[in-house]
């Protein structure tokens, strides 16, 4: 059995657009909006063709202060050395926690320290330094 109490046309949601999954990440965030989808980092990798450890990345990197990014560039172009969107989620990473150490390299018969790796390389770790020092200086 129809529902006949409308004509056709004039149903009270014929007025909207049929919903589709979004296909670029305006249409996503204007769905999430209006609570069409739910929002998912997996979901907007995809649409911007990265993976989701790139997005992770991303998102460090939002972190990171417009001077200093510029600063890391300027000096980059000068020193002559490449960097990864890798380094500088690992730059934001070590400013969060306050040290460069990623992890220490013990030896397993009498505990001592072997090596000590760091997060950050040495020629981008003394260029975010020298940005720490200038910023500190009155």
């Amino acid at each position: 059995m129809t529902d006949t109490s409308c004509s056709p046309g004039s149903h009270p949601h014929s007025d909207r657009p049929n919903w589709r999954p979004a296909e670029t990440f305006e249409d996503y965030i204007v769905n999430c909006r209006e609570g069409l989808e739910q929002y998912s980092d997996r979901r907007v990798a995809k649409l911007f063709g990265v993976s989701r450890a790139e997005l992770w990345r991303w998102k460090l990197m939002g972190e990171l202060p417009d001077d200093l990014i510029e600063h890391i560039l300027l000096e980059r172009r000068r020193l002559g050395f490449s960097i990864s969107t890798k380094a500088l989620a690992q730059v934001a990473l070590a400013l969060r926690t306050g040290n460069n150490v990623a992890e220490v390299e013990r030896c397993p018969h009498c505990g001592g320290t072997l090596r000590i790796r760091a997060k950050v390389g040495n020629k981008l770790a003394d260029v975010v330094n020298h940005w720490l020092a200038r910023k500190e200086m009155p």
